[in-house]
């Protein structure tokens, strides 16, 4: 997919195209992600083990996330986080949202007996996903479909028993004074 990505993007619609992608690099997980958080009205729900720096934190990925809570109602945008500290560190853009749309973005830390998972996930209005099978070892390798609708609502529902068991992730919390 590389080269040609942007132009490419604009043939992949959230809900329609039915096609898994197999891409393998940073830079093509990205461009989707940013194409999937675009197109999404209802909801973004992420599964990272350390909010994917070279993947969310930038500007534009934060500008989609910010236009569909605004935009939308009752949009949501749900994280799960094993390790927010890195993200922390380094002033990732994501945490920044949250703090600041606490009512609409959250960042969750799972539960101890979901660690050892080393999968990622970005799963768009429960249709549109990207799966990555191991985000561990900084592995880009990642099966991308803007409308799975079988396969995504059975990782919605595995996220959702997830964030039910998960807490705030008081690492990023802001601290009023």
């Amino acid at each position: 997919m590389s080269g040609n990505s942007e132009y490419i993007l604009d043939d992949y619609t959230l809900g329609e195209t039915d096609e898994d992608i197999i891409v393998d690099t940073a830079e093509d997980v990205r461009l989707l992600s940013l194409s999937l958080a675009r197109q999404a009205r209802r909801s973004i729900d992420i599964l990272t083990q350390d909010l994917d720096t070279a993947l969310y934190n930038n500007r534009d990925f934060e500008q989609a996330l910010f236009q569909l809570v605004r935009q939308h109602d009752k949009a949501r945008v749900r994280i799960l986080c094993y390790d927010s500290r890195p993200a922390l560190a380094n002033g990732h853009c994501l945490i920044r949202l949250a703090q600041n749309l606490t009512s609409s973005v959250a960042i969750h830390k799972p539960a101890r007996e979901h660690e050892g998972e080393r999968s990622a996930w970005l799963i768009a209005d429960r249709r549109g996903l990207i799966t990555r099978s191991n985000a561990v070892d900084d592995s880009y390798l990642a099966t991308v479909n803007f409308n799975a609708a079988q396969t995504a609502a059975k990782l919605s529902d595995s996220f959702e028993e997830m964030w039910q068991h998960s807490t705030a992730d008081s690492q990023v919390r802001r601290i009023y004074m």
